[in-house]
């Protein structure tokens, strides 16, 4: 049976154009479409005509959905396509990049017309871009979440961690804290750098010097051994790269003897639905996941079979502080004593 590839160079169009005429899939003109099926017939490929076109196919890849952030993401970039009239084909637990890469293919052979990934290995310092670049080459919008490489063309969406990071230095700042940690995880990817950039650019004037900061992962057991570290250096406020992270951090706290707000400030990052839930309720970050998901989807669905050349954007969007219990004025300073 003839390859796609075959049919490609034999039609003069992308492996994914002929992918979406052997589907029945959109965004491919009547004009091609009829062509690519006659060279495909041609070639010994069975073309049906009468196929359904159940609308655009997106690819989604996110690491896992254990982490609340990441399952709110599927979510949303769902219910946008849901809404455009598309359907979504969701992947996860990319643990290598050769398996990311296989994950793309598959999508491709499956003849999406876009693909989007989350929190990848795109966001990592020096990963391979080769099989991203496979994704552009072949015709089909990628839209990379959250990590920005600068030698790839594609379009990059993420939070403002500058952005988010200033304001909660600010917070704790006007609750008196002189004396912060970052708890974050691999230093190596692209959030994390970008946070420490930011929390190391602002602390640098502060009169306690620089401010310590603890590498562990995301996760509740990194969170609440950097929360232990971090103590221990004398803080009196936790930053956290993460929630589930600033979770972990609260229990780190108490396993110290140490009251979470009237001793230890903690913060969080990303806002999961149970954020609020937490004893005390936790501050954090909200991510505008649904803002970035809006984008990511209409991104995605922006290509077509003359949409040959990939184009690179980069748009950051900013976050919102959410306050709540797990802050609070420095023990026995001045923000204190006027509560």
């Amino acid at each position: 049976m003839a390859r796609l590839i075959d049919i490609a160079k034999a039609a003069g169009v992308s492996e994914a154009t002929v992918s979406r005429v052997l589907n029945g899939r959109s965004g491919v003109n009547e004009a091609t479409r009829r062509s690519v099926a006659e060279v495909a017939r041609r070639m010994g490929r069975v073309v049906d005509a009468g196929q359904v076109d159940d609308g655009p196919l997106v690819g989604v890849l996110v690491p896992d959905l254990d982490n609340q952030v990441f399952t709110s993401w599927a979510e949303r970039i769902e219910a946008e396509l849901f809404e455009r009239g598309a359907s979504t084909l969701v992947a996860m637990r990319a643990r290598t990049v050769e398996r990311e890469r296989e994950i793309l293919q598959r999508f491709l052979r499956c003849g999406v017309v876009g693909i989007i990934v989350v929190s990848g290995y795109h966001a990592q310092e020096r990963s391979p871009l080769d099989h991203y670049r496979e994704v552009t080459s072949a015709g089909v919008p990628l839209v990379l979440v959250n990590g920005v490489q600068e030698e790839l063309d594609a379009a990059f969406l993420s939070t403002d961690d500058d952005h988010a990071v200033r304001a909660v230095l600010s917070h704790l700042q006007e609750l008196g804290h002189e004396r912060v940690g970052l708890a974050v995880g691999d230093e190596h990817t692209w959030p994390v750098r970008e946070k420490l950039r930011a929390f190391e650019a602002v602390t640098a004037g502060w009169a306690e010097g620089p401010q310590p900061v603890s590498f562990t992962d995301f996760s509740y057991a990194g969170g609440y051994e950097a929360a232990r570290d971090l103590v221990a250096r004398g803080v009196t406020a936790i930053v956290c790269g993460s929630d589930v992270m600033a979770a972990g951090a609260l229990e780190g706290v108490r396993s110290l003897g140490l009251s979470v707000g009237r001793d230890i400030s903690v913060a969080g990052y990303d806002d999961v639905f149970w954020a609020s839930l937490t004893n005390p309720p936790l501050t954090t970050v909200r991510q505008a996941v649904g803002s970035i998901a809006r984008a990511a989807v209409r991104t995605a669905l922006s290509g077509g079979e003359d949409s040959r050349r990939p184009t690179r954007t980069e748009v950051v969007v900013r976050p919102q502080l959410i306050v709540r219990g797990s802050t609070a004025a420095v023990p026995g300073g001045a923000a204190s004593m006027e509560r």
